[in-house]
Parts: structure tokens; C-alpha cells; sequence
């Protein structure tokens, strides 16, 4: 997204406070740019701010984007937590069948906040995280956002008790990277699904129910997949 276009996106909330438009602006740039690569400057353009406005209500370029990354990201795994949560309450007294555990993983995801221009924050974002697995940031988002993930292992371990705990690691992995890259592949601003489709067409990438299930299907055939070991190979 250019700058010109992400101000064009910001002009039309220029009512709001300044705090809630560099928070704005501050979220597009850093989940197209990414955390390390967004400047201040970048900030204060688009938001027709200035340094001393982000650094009183901010504190700091560090403060900021620390906000914006949980801004990005947290709610999507709150959201998460509240599907499992109510998952348990449903099957109270018996495992959850694995297609609900996944709905509760995969659908905030795909419904997850979108940038002005239809990609999704939470997944530009986490591509750079990832780029970065040591970054200051991806440290920091590790350490606020991890034990969700031991939530679903917790779940899946339930209802998939033939796996050890690290054949379910590796499966928890594989279903949330091919989900993070098939995303990633939906997004407006890529050309991949079209280069690899020609002319045979693809579902509507903007319908998230379709989306939902293509990545719901293609992660229950991973789970079924057969142990690629024994536990004497696991050390």
C-alpha cells in the first residue's frame, strides 16, 4: 500500500483524536512494513502527526509499536480462547471433536481485523515476525502470546491421544504455518492463487466461510497423517 493511499485511508478519520490516528496509521505501516522497518517519520506522515505527538502519547517509537503488535494480534487469540473455552462447555465430560478445535484455532484467524485495502493485519504481521524469529519483537510477542498455543495442544492432546506430545507439537505447527501461508496467499496483494490457478478459477478468497473450510479440510488431513517416528527416535 503506498503512502499516498494509506493517507488518502487516514484522511477520511481525521476527526479523530491524534492518538487514535497514529495508532491507525501505526497499524497499517507495521503490518505492511513491518516493526522494524516502520519509522517514525512513516507514522507522523500518514497520520498527519508529529514526533512530540507520538512521544507524549506513546512514550516512544519502542512503546508504540509494542502497542500495535498486541493490537494486532491479541485479539485474535482472546478470540480463540473464548471459542475453545465454549468448546469445553459443550462437550463438557468428553473430548472435543478435532474439526471444533480447529474452527476454534483457524476462524479467528481468517476473520481477523483487515487493513484498508483487505489484507489482513495478522497475517502481514506474524510473515514479519517470523522473518525474524530472534527480533526484539517476535521475542516479545512470543512471551505475551504463547500459552494459547499450549491451550490447543492441551485440547488436541484429548482428543488425539495416540499422538505423543511432540508428534502433536509438529502437527499444532504444521496446521497453523500452512494456515498462516495459505492466508498469506489470499491476500489482495498477492498474485500466487491467480498464477497458479490460469484460467481454471478459484473461490471467492473474500468469502471467509469458504476460506475457513479449504483451511479446516486441509488441516484435518494433516492430523491424520501416520507418525513419521517411534519414541526411541525422540530424544
Amino acid at each position: 500500500m503506498s503512502t499516498a493511499v494509506l493517507n488518502a485511508a487516514v484522511s477520511e478519520s481525521a476527526e479523530l483524536p491524534a492518538a487514535e490516528r497514529i495508532l491507525l496509521a501505526a497499524k497499517e505501516l507495521i503490518a505492511r512494513k513491518g516493526p522494524f522497518a516502520t519509522t517514525v517519520r512513516d507514522i507522523c506522515e500518514v497520520s498527519n502527526a508529529n514526533v512530540a505527538a507520538v512521544n507524549y502519547y506513546f512514550g516512544s517509537k519502542d512503546a508504540l509499536v509494542r502497542k500495535v503488535l498486541l493490537a494486532i494480534m491479541e485479539p485474535v487469540n482472546i478470540e480463540r480462547s473464548k471459542l475453545l473455552k465454549a468448546a469445553r462447555e459443550r462437550y463438557r465430560g468428553t473430548s472435543i471433536p478435532v474439526p471444533i478445535i480447529l474452527d476454534a484455532l483457524l476462524r479467528p484467524l481468517v476473520e481477523a481485523e483487515r487493513s484498508q485495502d483487505g489484507g489482513r493485519l495478522f497475517v502481514r504481521t506474524e510473515n514479519h515476525l517470523r522473518a525474524c524469529p530472534d527480533g526484539e519483537y517476535t521475542l516479545f510477542i512470543s512471551e505475551r502470546l504463547d500459552h494459547y498455543a499450549q491451550m490447543f495442544l492441551d485440547a488436541m492432546a484429548e482428543s488425539l491421544p495416540q499422538l505423543t506430545r511432540a508428534e502433536l507439537i509438529w502437527r499444532y505447527e504444521f496446521v497453523r504455518g500452512s494456515a498462516l501461508h495459505l492466508l498469506t496467499n489470499c491476500d489482495p496483494l498477492s498474485q500466487k492463487f491467480r498464477v497458479l490457478t490460469h484460467a481454471s478459477g478459484m473461490i471467492n478468497l473474500q468469502n471467509d466461510e469458504l476460506v475457513l473450510r479449504e483451511l479446516i479440510l486441509s488441516a484435518m488431513l494433516g492430523l491424520s497423517a501416520p507418525a513419521a517416528w517411534t519414541d526411541t527416535d525422540v530424544k
